[in-house]
């Protein structure tokens, strides 16, 4: 074969296979529709939930670079149903929002029955989910609320009149509603989303993602602090606004700054694997 022939060489067709998985994938997602439809209902209503659609892409194409094949799990088939189950007992009884965590119990069955994405990719898809409400509420340790006290009597200390609430904040006659997620629950969860992407990306396991979650989900308090900062001074500055977007967009440029931040991972995950590899004893130096 000559290297002009090669150049129009006609592409390899489709292996049965991979051709059942995506017919498979594509009858997941039709079954979890109405879920799908509430799902991206909840996206554009609520903006602290939006940054979950990233996960959907960051999931997307964890799941297609994950080539490897594992043995099938039986296991998978119950998760399937158990979330096709949930979703249409939830919207059965009119409680569309309880289906949701149904379309990640669906992923990860689909993917132990097929044995492809690895458990630690198909996890991923816990992150598609926005964090409930009530979680963030029982989780938030009050930094919208300290914050807020501290920023009134800044603005007082600066000759502003402030008045301070659990659920408002007003400098100099410019008012800023405070809300349970402007505490710091989501970022922070979100953070963990991309800590676990980037041991998944390493080629890392369930464990190796479960602390790259936990070491970087804390910096999602600090972030949020700075955020809420900004918004305060706006709100100084009779900006309610701009105040109220920093809190409900700030986290795309934090999750995009920490997207390029755990880039290195794979290189971290080589050095680690070097580094567990058996020195040899001097039985064994020449």
């Amino acid at each position: 074969m000559t290297p002009g022939s090669l150049a129009h060489a006609a592409p390899e067709p489709e292996s049965p296979s991979r051709i059942r998985d995506l017919v498979l994938w594509g009858a997941l997602g039709v079954a979890f529709s109405a879920s799908w439809v509430d799902l991206v209902r909840h996206w554009r209503e609520e903006p602290w939930a939006r940054p979950a659609v990233l996960f959907l892409a960051l999931f997307v194409v964890a799941a297609a670079r994950d080539r490897g094949r594992q043995a099938q799990r039986r296991g998978g088939g119950l998760l399937v149903a158990a979330g096709l189950g949930l979703s249409l007992i939830a919207f059965g009884g009119s409680l569309g929002r309880l289906a949701r965590p149904g379309i990640p119990l669906g992923i990860i069955g689909m993917a132990r029955v097929l044995g492809r994405p690895s458990l630690a990719t198909s996890l991923l898809a816990l992150w598609v989910i926005p964090p409930p409400f009530t979680l963030s509420e029982a989780l938030s340790p009050g930094l919208e609320r300290g914050l807020a006290w501290l920023a009134a009597g800044a603005a007082e200390a600066c000759g502003l009149p402030a008045v301070w609430s659990p659920r408002a904040l007003e400098i100099a006659g410019a008012t800023l509603d405070i809300r349970r997620m402007d505490g710091g629950v989501p970022l922070a969860i979100y953070l963990a989303g991309v800590g676990w992407w980037g041991a998944v990306r390493a080629g890392g396991g369930v464990r190796d993602a479960l602390r790259a979650a936990a070491r970087i989900a804390p910096l999602g308090f600090a972030a949020q602090a700075l955020l809420l900062c900004l918004a305060f001074a706006l709100l100084a500055g009779r900006a309610p606004n701009a105040a109220r977007a920093v809190l409900d967009h700030g986290a795309w440029p934090v999750l995009a700054v920490a997207l390029f931040w755990v880039r290195p991972t794979r290189v971290d995950a080589t050095t680690a694997g070097a580094a567990a590899r058996p020195r040899p004893t001097e039985g064994d130096l020449p």
